[in-house]
């Protein structure tokens, strides 16, 4: 199978795009689903150490 031809590109590409584009970004404090999630689980470990 052949592979596609790529384009010539007519301009340079700005080096300074790819590095914006690939910047991974989050949030600074656990969302709401984290917190129940976390919530929940130490719940879990609390009632699992209690009836051991």
């Amino acid at each position: 199978m052949k592979r596609a031809k790529q384009k010539q590109l007519k301009s340079p590409r700005n080096p300074l795009v790819a590095v914006v584009l690939f910047k991974k970004s989050g949030a600074h404090i656990k969302t709401e689903k984290a917190l129940r999630r976390e919530a929940k689980v130490l719940t879990k470990l609390n009632l699992n150490q209690s009836e051991e």
